[in-house]
């Protein structure tokens, strides 16, 4: 699996350089929400947006969906429930099993953190023509699915 003699570089890394870009998003989102006097990270929002465009999924998938483990989850889902934008409700099949549902509240903060967070993403692609934008993207599937269906 490993390739010799080639010297590593971070400038160079597919993974650094989306690991880099992915922590500059969340840290301007975290600014910006924190500004805007709301009460979220850029964390619990990722949680929110699922939750948000697939209202009513099981606990364990939005876990599997957002790459958390179970406690991970459960805190963040648990934050957010006590702040009234979401509510868990037992599954139809198993009581134990929760669902997650988005409330009125969740959907109208929703409505005004997208703007934000769509206006940072219009910055961070200012001068980036449509096409590269959609190769970027392509890319970035095609890395998380390889490495989400490669073992060791």
């Amino acid at each position: 699996m490993k390739k010799r003699g080639k010297k590593y570089s971070l400038d160079n890394s597919l993974g650094h350089l989306a690991s880099q870009a992915s922590r500059m998003v969340l840290k301007r989102i975290n600014q910006e929400l924190a500004k805007g006097k709301y009460a979220i990270t850029s964390e619990q929002f990722s949680t929110l947006v699922y939750i948000w465009s697939q209202n009513g999924q099981p606990q364990y998938v939005l876990a599997d969906s957002l790459n958390k483990d179970k406690t991970t989850m459960a805190r963040l889902l648990a934050s957010l429930e006590s702040q009234g934008l979401i509510v868990r409700l037992p599954g139809n099949h198993d009581a134990r099993e929760k669902n997650v549902f988005i409330t009125d509240k969740g959907n109208t903060l929703m409505s005004d953190v997208t703007q934000i967070v769509q206006e940072i993403l219009d910055i961070g692609t200012m001068g980036i023509r449509r096409e590269d934008i959609d190769v970027c993207k392509d890319v970035l599937r095609k890395f998380h699915s390889n490495l989400l269906t490669s073992s060791r």
